[in-house]
Parts: C-alpha cells; sequence; structure tokens
C-alpha cells in the first residue's frame, strides 16, 4: 500500500460531530446560495437520489472514458430500482453514507468489506458518486473524508479503492488527500472494451 492518509476535516458552526452536517456554497437562481448539507446513512427511501446523482457523475466524469452509448443508456428506473434492492438489504460489513444539500441527494459512497483478495485489515472505499454541480465546493472532501473516518472506524487500518484509469481529476482528487496509485491494475470486463482501472490506496487511516 500507499504512504499516509490524510484526510483534512472541514468543520462549521452548524457541526454535529465531524464532517456530519455544515452549511455550504451551492449553485442557485441568479448565483451561489448558501445551503444546509448533512452526511448521513443511507436508506431505501434515497435510492431514487443515488440513481440520479450516479447518472449525473458518471455521464460528467466518464465521458471519452466509456462508451457514449452506455452513458446514454444508464436509465433511472432501472438504477433506481437496484438501489433500493442494496439500499433495503445493508449488512455491517459495508455500509453507504449519502451527502444530502438542501434535503436532495448530493452525492454517495460505500464502503467496508473488500471485495478483493487483500491483506486481513484492508477496507475497500467500493464507491464514491457526488453530482457535477457539487464538485470543486467542498462536498466531495467532505463526503470522501467522512468516509474514511468511518472505514477506519469500522477498523480497518488501511484502504483502497479502484479509479479508471483515464479519471485524471479523481487521481488528482485522491492524491491531494494522501490516496496514490499503488502500481496493481485491472480490467472491468462488465464493460465493452473492458475499463483499465488502477488501485488507488493509503496505508494508514487517520
Amino acid at each position: 500500500m500507499a504512504g499516509w492518509c490524510w484526510t483534512p476535516r472541514h468543520r462549521s458552526r452548524a457541526t454535529a460531530g465531524p464532517d456530519r452536517a455544515g452549511v455550504g456554497t451551492v449553485a442557485g437562481e441568479g448565483g451561489t446560495v448558501q445551503s444546509s448539507w448533512v452526511i448521513r446513512e443511507a436508506t431505501a427511501v434515497d435510492a431514487p437520489g443515488f440513481a440520479r446523482s450516479q447518472i449525473d457523475a458518471w455521464r460528467a466524469a466518464y465521458g471519452g472514458i466509456l462508451p457514449a452509448d452506455y452513458l446514454a443508456r444508464m436509465d433511472h428506473a432501472r438504477l433506481t430500482t437496484g438501489w433500493e434492492q442494496r439500499l433495503g438489504a445493508q449488512t455491517p460489513d459495508v455500509r453507504q453514507l449519502v451527502l444530502a444539500v438542501g434535503g436532495e441527494v448530493a452525492g454517495w459512497s460505500g464502503f467496508g468489506l473488500p471485495r478483493d483478495d487483500v491483506d486481513r485489515g484492508v477496507g475497500e472505499l467500493q464507491a464514491i458518486n457526488l453530482a457535477p454541480e457539487y464538485w470543486s465546493r467542498g462536498f466531495g472532501s467532505r463526503l470522501f473524508t467522512r468516509s474514511v473516518t468511518e472505514l477506519a472506524g469500522m477498523g480497518y487500518g488501511s484502504g483502497y479503492l479502484w479509479v479508471a484509469a483515464g479519471n485524471a481529476r479523481a487521481l488528482v482528487f485522491y492524491a491531494r488527500h494522501g490516496w496514490r496509485a499503488d502500481g496493481v491494475e485491472k480490467d472491468d470486463d462488465r464493460f465493452d472494451p473492458p475499463l483499465r482501472e488502477l488501485r488507488v490506496s493509503c496505508s494508514v487511516l487517520a
């Protein structure tokens, strides 16, 4: 695994614990506005928001990386059904957090038991998605930091996630938090052609 993980903690006067709630700047009609946000455990009622933010995030992030027809075919109803089933059957081994801004789902993360054959004590950040209108406003860092904190709280001392090789924006984001590509790669054959992914990791969750 790569080196020390630094996860900056964002705080505001409205916090309810580290990185759990506050007020942030979001785009509104005529400019930017202040809106309340909260990071909490996800439930099945969040499924439509999970699907919507996933579609928006993927179409913004994976243009030129995934086939255009695949991105165009992403279906909100089908994804919502899948998320309803998954969120309704959560176990303590894998958790989902939701970032809600102004009462609406802006992004989400999933983390916990690794899906790969890795050393004991290594947890996986399985996914983190944020709708593009919330990019570059600090929300991604808040969600990431909270997710890593919770992953460490589950007893994991190290962590990793998979990032599409062509997703330079994501690689820069994770590197800023101390998570870097460690040389392990794989092809995700759920896609045609297979998607090359890089493992991004850290050795100490802090």
